[in-house]
């Protein structure tokens, strides 16, 4: 699959396995100021940025959540005081794509 189809696919799953824990999503690929918010989701009385890593499993063993650097985080951090309503926080959730379906992580305060 293209990287590009493989992160909206991941960001898809990682929407619904939000949904499904009480998540309202309040944006989707939210542009702000050179960057993007991957999902901007109220949940419970949080306000939250999420970044979403997805991958397809082949045979090797690697963790999305390794590409989430100090950098990107920062970034994220900055995005996420500038979203409407601010965020509160940033989670990441990691989406690992394989023959048998999705597994997710869900990372808080990321």
């Amino acid at each position: 699959m293209r990287r590009r189809m493989v992160g909206r696919l991941g960001e898809r799953v990682a929407e619904r396995f939000l949904s499904d824990r009480g998540g309202t999503i309040l944006g989707r690929n939210v542009s702000l100021d050179r960057g993007e918010v991957d999902l901007h989701v109220r949940i419970d009385r949080s306000v939250v940025a999420v970044e979403v890593k997805t991958l397809v499993r082949t045979s090797a063993a690697i963790d999305p959540a390794e590409h989430f650097t100090e950098a990107k985080a920062s970034q994220v951090w900055r995005l996420a005081k500038l979203l409407e309503p601010p965020a509160h926080r940033v989670d990441l959730v990691t989406v690992v794509l394989d023959a048998t379906g999705a597994a997710v992580r869900w990372i808080k305060h990321a």
